[in-house]
């Protein structure tokens, strides 16, 4: 038993209240409190790696973190029960793994998956409306969306799709599949790329919302990617019909035995 341990941990949040997963001075977010949890267990301070930062008010079913720890007898079922014991009720660890000491949940991961959801009706009900975006306006043809998503695949420089804010020098990115799908008033963008800009999934979809209201075709999508100017694309989607889905690795990078 090596005295150091790699420990995974699968998290899944409501984004409501908190100002993103990064921490920010004077703001409420997700890694606060994480670290707050994981000191109160191992008395040290100790700052978790994501897969992803989401942005304020954005969700989480498959958030990734991992951090290193010396060995101190606990098993993985009891860093599960411990940390979900101090976090507060909209923060939940689902799993938590001792992985392989190379492994890196930002570094490690292949793509990155991401959900976003809206209801096409006039009303949504009040124990959706956390996580939706109701588009009441005209009914969405989910074809006409898919074909604006099919002038994303591939690597392109997404910086009409991204927060003028976003501190990443290259905006070049590989976009892996965009699939709009709907049942009945519900429709779900699922977008997974190698990794993501900041808004860079609400402007998509918000892009794509723009479009379809003014009856734009799908060249004018592909003219708004290769001008690589936020102003072009439509507005930023609202965070709470966004969820971080789930982060793709290799295999053979996670389990290790212990």
């Amino acid at each position: 038993m090596n005295d150091q341990i790699n420990i995974k941990m699968t998290l899944s949040y409501d984004g409501t209240a908190y100002s993103g997963f990064q921490s920010q001075l004077n703001l409420h977010t997700i890694e606060d409190e994480i670290k707050h949890a994981l000191k109160k267990i191992t008395g040290e301070k100790i700052s978790p790696i994501c897969a992803g930062r989401t942005d304020a008010g954005v969700h989480a079913e498959g958030q990734v973190v991992n951090f290193i720890y010396k060995w101190n007898g606990m098993k993985e079922k009891n860093w599960l029960k411990a940390v979900n014991s101090l976090l507060p009720d909209d923060i939940r660890v689902l799993k938590c793994e001792f992985v392989d000491p190379g492994f890196h949940a930002r570094r490690s991961a292949i793509y990155r998956e991401y959900w976003y959801t809206i209801i096409n009706a006039q009303t949504v009900s009040a124990l959706e409306k956390r996580y939706v975006l109701l588009h009441p306006f005209f009914r969405l043809d989910t074809s006409l969306m898919n074909e604006y998503g099919k002038v994303l695949i591939g690597e392109n420089d997404f910086t009409s799709f991204c927060s003028t804010r976003d501190s990443n020098k290259s905006k070049v990115r590989y976009m892996h599949s965009i699939n709009v799908e709907r049942e009945n008033d519900r429709i779900t963008i699922k977008i997974i790329a190698n990794a993501f800009l900041h808004n860079m999934v609400r402007a998509i979809v918000g892009t794509m919302l723009l479009l379809h209201k003014t009856n734009g075709g799908v060249e004018e999508m592909r003219k708004i990617m290769l001008a690589k100017d936020r102003k072009k694309a439509g507005p930023t989607a609202g965070p709470s019909g966004l969820v971080m889905k789930k982060v793709h690795y290799d295999e053979s990078v996670l389990k290790r035995e212990w």
